[in-house]
């Protein structure tokens, strides 16, 4: 007998609620295609460490090889930088995680220790372990700042209509801030 999860509402057609019944073997063939895709992203961090070692500065390496691979060089320095964090001894303490905590978390610090412990508890998902990494996440006030930095931003390239219609929506989140202080 084949073994199905159900995930949830998916979608609404109509008055019929649509729930997707997916087989446990399907499951299971994902969860380990995403592991061999996490553990990959170590060994290619690990390997440019080992070119790096072998052969000149990261810099060098990592923009020789994103040529070679067609691969922008972030995401490389990004696998690197990850690699040299978690080392050997780290992956196997925390095992299985999804690759977005992995690149968020600091092994060698005790404050990202006790949320990876927890992490690991509880089974966060990954974004469930930024909103409690990042608590600025949860406060309005942060966000918005964040928000009004990157319309600011955004401001100094478009037309006059454009930075009308963006001074506008940010007063009318202050405003909205205000009314709720």
């Amino acid at each position: 007998m084949t073994r199905s999860r159900t995930c949830g509402i998916m979608g609404v057609k109509g008055a019929q609620v649509i729930r997707v019944r997916i087989e446990d073997e399907v499951i299971e063939r994902l969860i380990g295609y995403l592991e061999v895709a996490r553990d990959a992203q170590f060994a290619v961090g690990d390997e440019i460490l080992e070119q790096v070692r072998l052969h000149g500065t990261k810099a060098e390496v990592i923009n020789y090889l994103a040529g070679q691979l067609q691969v922008s060089p972030s995401t490389l320095y990004d696998y690197c930088r990850i690699s040299e964090r978690w080392t050997p001894y780290w992956r196997e303490v925390y095992q299985h995680l999804d690759w977005t905590i992995y690149r968020n978390a600091d092994p060698e610090d005790t404050d990202d220790r006790k949320l990876l412990d927890r992490a690991v508890d509880e089974q966060w998902t990954s974004t469930k372990f930024k909103e409690e990494k990042f608590t600025y996440y949860n406060d309005l006030n942060s966000v918005f700042d964040k928000l009004t930095r990157i319309l600011l931003r955004v401001r100094k390239n478009v037309d006059d209509d454009k930075k009308r219609r963006i001074d506008h929506a940010i007063g009318v989140v202050r405003l909205a801030l205000l009314d709720d202080t």
